[in-house]
């Protein structure tokens, strides 16, 4: 072989590691939010094993969304201080256990413990925040795709996992459904992530390093100084009525209201496929156009359209409506995250971005402990889901008119 051919074989461009990056990122959000994001389909289930009512089945949930919330903020510190790897392993180890150990739960309590708080730290260290880092790290050009990308496997998780949950544990009971489920994450995903994630390019490892601890005592001074800024409450309120309404309405009690409506599970875990397939859509067309538009107005677009699913939901039944709503629902879902980025990055700004939102985001999720738990405190009261569908409008209509407010020309230094 000449030294011509030789040196276009050197030259021939290998695949860059960091799209591999992507597709294990994308894996971690749809393992995590698969599990985490298909709670309804384990109210009943769980309701008929320990014979309890609603209430306690969304205690379970509150705990998890509560701690979920505590676990983002903690893992985009432990990001910065150990890495994404470690992290992300961590988070498989922490599932697995939670599912594995979960087949030996006799009580609703063992629940709270095994799902509410070991699984949920493990569900919050594989956060978007988690990955994002990675990605920022690796991509120095097309970010937000990747991160678009990598979010999308929020929506695939739960969109794939709701019909399959359904159909198994009809087949073999939630128990060995846990166990199929944990025996995966820790044969297969603790390995992947331990051996295979790498948290930089070896060429900017040092770089990082420096620029990490460069900017620690920069990140631990401002974590909690947002808080003194009213416009900070202001955007901590509307993202908590956000995740009040998706995440714990929808993620949590979905299931169960279509049933209560008298539809089949079936049907129900085929309407939460479609609301993951629109979810997918939305996320990436209000990605794309939140560079291009009033992220303000959008976000007030993105609530009003879940008002009027809400309505036809709550005035109309019909399978067909059951299908509209979650078309138009899941279309605002995980869409609502690009818009709150862009306007935590323009008020926060770039170096204080990631303890920020961080913060923000355990809003978002402590919102949606109480949108997993309030809605079964009010089915234990009235059997319905009724006034829980009009606090949500409520809710919803206010935080349109809140997220107004904002103005996103006060940059916080």
């Amino acid at each position: 072989m000449g030294k011509a051919a030789l040196t276009a074989v050197e030259n021939k461009p290998k695949i860059y590691y960091g799209y591999f990056i992507v597709v294990l990122s994308f894996i971690a959000m749809f393992a995590t939010l698969g599990i985490r994001g298909t709670f309804g389909t384990y109210v009943t289930p769980w309701e008929e094993s320990f014979s309890v009512n609603r209430l306690w089945v969304s205690i379970v949930s509150f705990t998890s969304l509560f701690i979920y919330g505590i676990s983002i903020a903690i893992a985009g510190r432990l990001v910065d201080r150990i890495g994404p790897r470690k992290v992300l392993t961590y988070s498989m180890v922490l599932m697995s256990f939670c599912l594995l150990g979960s087949y030996f739960a006799t009580n609703i309590w063992h629940i709270v413990i095994l799902y509410g708080l070991i699984g949920s730290v493990g569900f919050g260290f594989a956060s978007n925040i988690t990955v994002s880092v990675a990605i920022v790290r690796w991509f120095k050009e097309k970010k937000g795709l990747m991160i678009s990308i990598v979010v999308v496997g929020m929506a695939a998780g739960p969109m794939v996992y709701t019909p399959l949950n359904i159909l198994l544990i009809e087949k073999m009971g939630w128990k060995w459904l846990f166990v199929l489920y944990g025996s995966v994450y820790a044969l297969l995903l603790i390995p992947l992530f331990a051996l295979f994630f790498k948290d930089h390019p070896v060429q900017n490892a040092v770089i990082e390093r420096n620029k990490s601890m460069q900017n620690e005592k920069i990140k631990g001074e401002s974590i909690f100084s947002i808080f003194r800024y009213p416009i900070t409450w202001v955007i901590c309120m509307t993202y908590f009525i956000c995740g009040f309404t998706d995440v714990g309405l929808v993620y949590t009690h979905m299931v169960p209201l279509g049933e209560g409506k008298g539809y089949s599970r079936i049907l129900v875990g085929n309407a939460m496929m479609v609301y993951g397939i629109a979810n997918i859509v939305g996320t990436i067309i209000v990605g794309y156009i939140s560079d291009k538009f009033n992220n303000k107005k959008l976000l007030c677009i993105l609530f009003s359209i879940r008002v009027i699913a809400l309505l036809l939901l709550l005035f109309i039944n019909h399978p067909i409506l059951l299908f509209t709503f979650t078309l138009l629902y899941g279309f605002t879902d995980i869409a609502t995250i690009a818009p709150f980025t862009m306007l935590c990055s323009k008020i926060f700004g770039i170096n204080r971005m990631g303890s920020a939102f961080g913060m923000v985001s355990f809003f978002h999720q402590f919102g949606a402990a109480f949108g997993s738990l309030i809605p079964g405190l009010l089915f234990s009261l009235s059997l319905d889901y009724i006034s829980t569908l009009w606090l949500c409008i409520i809710l919803l209509l206010a935080s349109a008119i809140l997220i107004q407010t904002i103005n996103t020309k006060q940059i916080l230094d």
